[in-house]
């Protein structure tokens, strides 16, 4: 059975469904930012040689790892999707050459290409009912000449 009082309330949606919509945008400024400082680092981003020494499947199958720059030893963790490295085997790192805490098991490049993908449509989302509340609002809307007590 429909609930016409439900129903009706669609035929004037109220501006306050955007936000709804408000962790969308709070993530897409997230995304957008996390981008920016990817791209920060691929410019100078190094690598080195590092050694898995552990593995949580159970934690989004992140393996965690170890390396050493300028005799200072790093450790990481990285869920790594292109391969399944085995505990012991050598990997390659990128890292910050500023901060080599900052590092991954994924080039930086590729990274702030991950954090950009989703912002298309996280704002296509948010500008989609926008549109949607505008119009239905615009279609219910007294036209003039005409009574609005209709």
């Amino acid at each position: 059975m429909l609930d016409w009082v439900n129903l009706e309330k669609w035929r004037h949606p109220s501006w306050w469904n955007l936000l709804i919509f408000v962790p969308w945008a709070l993530g897409s400024g997230w995304l957008i930012h996390e981008s920016a400082v990817d791209r920060a680092v691929a410019g100078r981003e190094k690598t080195a040689r590092g050694t898995i020494a552990a593995h949580e499947p159970a934690n989004h199958n992140r393996y965690g790892y170890a390396f050493s720059v300028n005799g200072k030893t790093y450790r990481g963790w990285d869920g790594s999707e292109k391969q399944a490295p085995r505990m012991g085997k050598q990997v390659l790192v990128y890292y910050d050459p500023h901060d080599p805490a900052t590092n991954a098991l994924t080039s930086f490049a590729e990274l702030e290409g991950q954090c950009i993908g989703p912002v298309l449509f996280m704002f296509l989302g948010v500008v989609g009912v926008a549109i949607f509340i505008a119009h239905r609002r615009r279609e219910n809307w007294p036209k003039k000449g005409r009574s609005a007590a209709r």
